[in-house]
């Protein structure tokens, strides 16, 4: 008898540790403005204003701060040319069918594209892009929220 109470205590208190930490670890996601429903972003079609498919979005990249900085669209240019461009990801509307981006085919078919995802943590490169698509950087004094 006398070893069964300190196993059950054990297991117990291992059980209440996993629930607290579980409650601890979903409060902070939710304070930090990101949830796990971004995930479900990855796949879903990306489409502007006038209902043109602009691509698919095969990636989301962390950028200073370790906020989602970057969607990456994907598309094909011809039968065997995929192309990935990256997208600040404040500039995309997401409901649940479908990401809008305020920009024409033609603007999306220009913007800056990327060959390593190492590439995007290029400073300069990174704000080029937020710019390109009209959006602030949000790591930049003039982005910063106050």
């Amino acid at each position: 008898m006398k070893r069964i109470m300190p196993a059950t205590v054990i297991i117990l208190a291992l059980i209440f540790g996993y629930t607290v930490a579980g409650c601890i670890a979903r409060e902070m996601m939710g304070k930090s403005g990101e949830t796990s429903e971004v995930g479900n972003l990855l796949g879903k079609g990306v489409k502007n204003p006038r209902g043109e498919d602009l691509g698919t979005i095969a990636d989301l990249m962390a950028g200073p701060e370790g906020h989602i900085a970057f969607a990456v669209v994907s598309y094909w240019v011809s039968g065997d040319t995929q192309m990935r461009v990256a997208v600040p990801f404040g500039a995309l509307s997401c409901d649940g069918e479908k990401c809008i981006l305020n920009a024409s085919r033609e603007t999306f078919d220009s913007a800056p594209t990327f060959v390593l995802e190492g590439d995007l943590a290029e400073q300069k490169l990174a704000e080029d892009i937020y710019r390109y698509f009209g959006v602030q950087p949000y790591w930049t004094e003039e982005g910063t929220q106050k």
